[in-house]
């Protein structure tokens, strides 16, 4: 990575997030900021409601006396699989509805252990196991029935390194069916009892679609709209294929292919 003057700033609290200039929502704008923690004019900055808003201008002319970001080579930390001591609860929200959906208690069961997913109360517990079942990142998201809450953190913290967030559910790929990719782990568990044929896996995110490239190849299933659109300019077409089921589809813009299966 090359050197730079400007990145964004790091999330700190909520002092540290701003209204966007674009679509006006509070605590949403993050500034870029020099490596003295001076920050740019205002209008530099990127909307984290990237499909809803897509607010992005980086700061290319304008000059700084601070010494230049060096990249840092940071060790990647593991969590202790000991410290993984979570319970799995039927009366969580989400697991409870998708039980009421699917109308068989063993089959989700089956699917959340499958991928090792815990619950806390309303929250599910989402954990990022690599091919060498290396826990490698752990999400804490509240649910009120299929829908996420705001409450989205990791309830680890890395002491000395980073943890860095691999594929969910890369620790079962394996030769034996074709690999299916969404962005979020909700939708990845309802179509792997939707179709379980399929080894179906989550990249957690919007941007974190680079992480498919730990994949020999499979099939992209993005959100409809602007998510299709980003995702198709940044695969690799020789390895990966992109479905464009919702696309076609009369679904409304940003919805997934839970959405559209819990709709059938």
């Amino acid at each position: 990575m090359d050197n730079f003057h400007w990145k964004l700033q790091e999330y700190k609290g909520a002092n540290t997030r701003f209204r966007c200039p674009k679509c006006h929502k509070p605590r949403e704008y993050t500034r870029y900021v020099d490596s003295e923690g001076k920050y740019a004019p205002f209008e530099y900055g990127k909307c984290n409601r990237e499909i809803k808003c897509g607010y992005f201008h980086y700061p290319n002319s304008i000059e700084t006396h601070a010494p230049i970001f060096t990249p840092e080579m940071v060790k990647q930390e593991f969590i202790d699989w000991n410290n993984y001591r979570y319970n799995l609860n039927t009366d969580s929200d989400l697991v409870k509805s998708m039980i009421t959906f699917f109308g068989d208690e063993s089959k989700v069961i089956e699917t959340l252990k499958k991928y090792y997913v815990r619950t806390e109360n309303n929250y599910m517990i989402f954990p990022y196991i690599n091919k060498s079942n290396q826990l490698t990142y752990v999400k804490k998201m509240g649910y009120n029935n299929f829908n996420r809450t705001k409450y989205i953190y990791t309830p680890y913290k890395a002491k000395t390194g980073v943890f860095k967030q691999c594929l969910f559910g890369l620790h079962l790929v394996d030769n034996s069916k074709i690999v299916h990719v969404v962005e979020s782990e909700k939708t990845a568990l309802i179509c792997d009892i939707f179709h379980p044929e399929y080894t179906w896996v989550a990249t957690g995110g919007l941007n974190m679609i680079s992480k498919i490239n730990d994949l020999e190849s499979g099939v992209i299933f993005p959100d409809k709209g602007k998510s299709f659109e980003k995702w198709s300019d940044r695969i690799d077409t020789t390895r990966f294929t992109m479905n464009d089921l919702l696309e076609n589809s009369d679904s409304p813009e940003g919805s997934d292919l839970a959405d559209y299966i819990l709709r059938i």
